[in-house]
């Protein structure tokens, strides 16, 4: 369960090739490289194509980090092996969802990212055909 201390969960839906990454709480950094390995092994989890996959991370619990943990945060969207295809990043309100949208906006460089306010809309926006996504 959620709590101040760090919290990871990983999960896969096979059926959609949504890998749903949550992050709460405050994350020490090997709290948050290990999150960053478990979402690599979903992704092996899932099988080929490694590629064909989106994936949610929800950070509505996170707590403001340094920049040392953030970065791995970085490196696990924009510099993992098997990159998604689409990120939908779901914030909750106040400084940590500015912390992340500083960081999506400067940081991680690509293409396929958006951010959300819930769950639904992000998974909908995940859904759609990419010719669909602008």
């Amino acid at each position: 369960m959620p709590d101040a201390q760090g919290f990871y969960d990983v999960s896969i839906n096979r059926q959609t090739r949504i890998i749903t990454v949550v992050m709460s709480g405050w994350m020490e950094f090997d709290d948050a490289t290990q999150c960053g390995a478990a979402k690599e092994r979903a992704v092996l989890e899932l099988g080929p194509p490694y590629s064909a996959h989106s994936s949610i991370v929800d950070i509505r619990d996170l707590r403001i980090h340094p920049q040392k943990v953030i970065g791995i945060f970085v490196r696990f969207v924009a510099e993992t092996r098997h990159k998604s295809r689409r990120i939908a990043i779901v914030t909750g309100e106040g400084s940590a969802r500015m912390q992340f949208r500083r960081v999506v906006e400067q940081q991680i460089l690509r293409d396929g990212i958006a951010m959300f306010d819930d769950i639904g809309a992000a998974t909908a926006w995940l859904k759609q055909p990419i010719s669909d996504v602008a």
